[in-house]
């Protein structure tokens, strides 16, 4: 395909992306919404901190062990229909939590969830995207989706939030968090079956090579392309701030004294802000460098951290404002990253028709925070009382990101020049066929 006809393509395309972004923000209600109600969770199951964060590392490690099966399922079967299967079970699994609410049973359904909304969805779900653009509109387009799924976010956490606060003022905190669960069971179960009417499966790929069958070459062939240890290097130190703005919420509530709706509204703040940041991110990084736009992403989030650390040390008025200013810093620069996380496949000379095991093997590996963050978090917090346990894992994740920002110079260093350099030589042949043409 050429450029002009790809780009027709995503343009046609624009209401598939958003019901693909849609889906992938309403499959992760269930895992998630438990850090946005963290004292109440905590309280309604009789969890430590600790106990909390092992829910998350359940998830996170059966998904990791997910992503790598998921890429090479991807590649090998229909999207669609991975994907469909992966939104009902995920919704079934919640019907689940209803009834089995001890530690232990909890453990296992979170990592059940590791399963059903990522072994057969995320990297399927990846792929598709990645084929709705261009080359150099790789980043717009991952921007887009993810600034879609933010739009998504903000509409089903606000009616989890309504639903959590009607049946809290007239019943108990335990009513609010079990119809959160039914509502986040029947929603995917939904999306589900109106995925069977709604979205098409995407045309074969064209790209040479394509359709063969997967071997074990190519699993090393992608295993020895500096490009993706380099994308997962990006992918580890920018994803702890996805799996870490969580401790915002406790951190608001029980060091700075806010209340615990206004904690949680710091928290749901996060999605505000994806919606512009990661369509924003996207365009910036087409436009001027994917390397440089994530490099800034770091320093700011790194900023926005130092400065989340320096409130505590604060009182009055200012001090609400600087936490909102601190976390609003972080939310911005964390989903202007996100959004790029898998642009870099393309700009790092990765073929498409490899794209669901290069996709699901930096999920694997760039993910591990899903199952690190929490339960570094949670061990700090219960060792380290008060502001101390907080000043400690905040200032891992301002290393993160200086470690996150030294990797995106050597990419830029490595691939950023010699693929801008290779854009412009394209663009200028194009210009000159268009005007040998007229």
């Amino acid at each position: 395909m050429d450029s002009n006809e790809v780009k027709q393509g995503l343009r046609k395309n624009f209401f598939t992306v958003v019901l693909l972004a849609i889906a992938g923000s309403i499959i992760y209600g269930l895992a998630y919404f438990r850090n946005y109600y963290y004292d109440a969770y905590v309280a309604t199951y009789h969890l430590t901190n600790t106990q909390m964060g092992s829910l998350g590392s359940a998830y996170g490690f059966m998904g990791l062990v997910s992503y790598l099966i998921g890429g090479v399922l991807a590649d090998r079967f229909p999207a669609k229909k991975l994907m469909v299967g992966s939104l009902i079970a995920t919704g079934l699994g919640g019907f689940l939590h209803l009834f089995f609410t001890s530690y232990a049973a909890l453990f296992l359904i979170y990592a059940l969830w590791g399963v059903t909304s990522l072994l057969t969805f995320w990297p399927a779900l990846l792929k598709i995207v990645r084929m709705q653009a261009n080359e150099d509109e790789q980043s717009r387009a991952y921007g887009i989706f993810e600034g879609t799924r933010g739009i998504t976010n903000v509409i089903h956490m606000a009616v989890a939030t309504a639903i959590f606060g009607f049946f809290q003022k007239q019943l108990t905190e335990a009513m609010g968090l079990r119809w959160i669960i039914i509502f986040y069971s029947v929603i995917p179960i939904l999306c589900g079956l109106a995925f069977l009417f709604l979205v098409k499966e995407p045309a074969p790929m064209k790209e040479a090579g394509a359709g063969e069958k997967l071997k074990m070459k190519d699993i090393i062939d992608v295993l020895k392309m500096p490009a993706i240890w380099l994308i997962i290097g990006m992918m580890f130190t920018s994803y702890t701030f996805n799996m870490s703005i969580y401790y915002f919420t406790p951190y608001a509530s029980n060091i700075i004294g806010t209340s615990a709706v206004f904690a949680a509204i710091v928290s749901m703040l996060a999605q505000y802000c994806r919606l512009v940041a990661a369509p924003v991110g996207g365009f910036l990084a087409d436009k001027i460098s994917k390397s440089t736009i994530m490099m800034c992403g770091f320093i700011v989030m790194a900023l926005g951290t130092l400065l989340m650390i320096s409130v505590s040390g604060m009182s009055g008025q200012i001090q609400v404002i600087l936490l909102i200013v601190a976390a609003s810093l972080v939310y911005l620069a964390m989903f202007s990253n996100y959004g790029l996380f898998f642009s870099f496949m393309s700009e790092g000379k990765i073929p498409l028709r490899l794209s669901g095991i290069a996709i699901g093997l930096a999920s694997t590996l760039g993910y591990l925070p899903e199952v690190i963050a929490p339960l570094v978090a949670g061990n700090v917090l219960d060792r380290y009382e008060g502001n101390s346990g907080y000043f400690i894992y905040f200032t891992l994740m301002v290393v993160m990101a200086v470690v996150g920002a030294i990797l995106c110079v050597i990419w830029h260093r490595t691939y950023g020049k010699a693929y801008k350099a290779e854009m412009k030589l394209k663009e200028a042949a194009q210009a000159q066929e268009a005007a040998v043409k007229e």
